[in-house]
């Protein structure tokens, strides 16, 4: 996780919230001077900044730290979906012995 990274991701979501550095700052008790080392990768948010910052613009946590979050969660998905296709295919198969008989 790098810190340009998570200072991307926040002002990326603030940006999508419409709303300023200022605003955002006095809504979680902070600076915008704060938000705004935050979003220039000076600092990294304290932990329970990132929470705050996550319940305010509506993303998870996972959303600020984890680079591969996208791939990850695609991955997983199409883990799920070839196991299901994999259980479908061999009920297909023992429903075709079935209607053979």
């Amino acid at each position: 996780m790098s810190m340009r990274y998570i200072a991307t991701r926040i002002r990326g979501a603030r940006e999508e919230k419409g709303i300023s550095q200022r605003k955002l700052g006095m809504i979680l008790g902070l600076s915008d001077k704060a938000i705004s080392a935050y979003e220039a990768g000076r600092t990294y948010p304290p932990l329970d900044t990132l929470f705050k910052l996550s319940k305010e613009l509506g993303k998870p946590v996972s959303y600020f730290i984890e680079e591969d979050s996208h791939k990850a969660y695609i991955t997983e998905s199409m883990s799920k979906i070839s196991e299901r296709l994999a259980t479908i295919t061999q009920e297909i198969e023992k429903l075709k012995k079935t209607l053979s008989e």
